[in-house]
């Protein structure tokens, strides 16, 4: 049991490591014989943004047809007048290097040259998404010291509201007052309104 088991894990290893095959019918239908289904181009094209390594085969002849699939999709987003990458001056030094005697080193070099360009791709939206966090933390700090800043002046408002509401009189005066407790009451109030006015100057 236990060899049959190592067995197993085994070829399903090298099944995982191997190709999906893809298959193209006369009726130019594509099929993935991985998933059994029929797919389209744009799911190529997922594949290969995906990394997922794949050959296509005339289902008929049992040729290796996978250049000229992605010829195609090449050719197509290449004649789109907004979304080519390949300049047109490009596209003329490609040209005169056909037949050349150092065109065999092209593909090579074009290889590596997208490899390293992938590499700093991806260094590149790292150090974009680490600057975005830390802003992102930044903006959250200041909205914080600023709510906070808020809620401080407004206590202090309001402090200064109870100063106010505390020098007022808890009843009406009666008409027993006289007018001595009328001035002692005015100058309550120009005291308190003094206090005010000296707090509002502090705080600006």
């Amino acid at each position: 049991m236990a060899k049959s088991t190592r067995h197993n894990t085994g070829a399903e290893e090298t099944d995982a490591a191997l190709p999906v095959v893809i298959k193209k019918y006369p009726n130019r239908r594509l099929y993935n014989t991985a998933t059994s289904s029929y797919i389209v181009q744009k799911d190529i094209e997922a594949m290969v943004r995906d990394g997922t390594a794949f050959t296509v085969e005339d289902a008929k002849t049992g040729e290796d047809i996978t250049r000229s699939i992605l010829n195609q999709i090449i050719f197509e987003q290449e004649t789109k007048p907004s979304n080519y990458h390949f300049p047109l001056e490009f596209q003329k030094q490609l040209i005169a290097m056909y037949g050349d005697g150092a065109s065999n080193l092209v593909p090579n070099y074009l290889t590596e040259s997208l490899k390293l360009f992938a590499n700093e791709r991806a260094k590149m939206t790292e150090s974009m998404n680490s600057a975005v966090s830390r802003n992102t933390q930044a903006m959250l700090d200041y909205t914080r010291a600023l709510a906070r800043q808020n809620m401080e002046l407004f206590q202090r408002s309001w402090d200064m509201f109870g100063m106010m509401a505390g020098a007022r009189p808890s009843s009406k005066p009666s008409d027993h007052d006289d007018e001595q407790s009328r001035k002692e009451e005015l100058e309550e109030i120009q005291k308190t309104i003094a206090k005010l006015q000296k707090r509002v100057e502090e705080l600006k």
